[in-house]
């Protein structure tokens, strides 16, 4: 949870990454920025020769969309 400690209460970003966290925290108390990026959970490929590949690539893709939104809030 993000109200739990060592979590700041208030200068933070909220940044949502599944759907699931974006329709149930509408508010996000203390953040100065609340940002809703959903991912498309790699869980789906457990258990299948693609499995390495698509965990790989959802790490990619995430650093890759968080380097840039960080690179945009001043």
């Amino acid at each position: 949870m993000y109200d739990t400690a060592p979590n700041p209460n208030e200068g933070f970003i909220a940044v949502m990454t599944c759907s699931d966290a974006d329709i149930n925290c509408p508010a996000i108390f203390g953040c100065i920025a609340r940002i809703p990026i959903p991912y498309e959970d790699p869980k789906i490929s457990d258990g299948t020769k693609h499995e390495i590949s698509s965990y790989d690539e959802r790490c990619r893709q995430i650093s890759r969309e968080l380097l840039y939104v960080f690179s945009r809030i001043d």
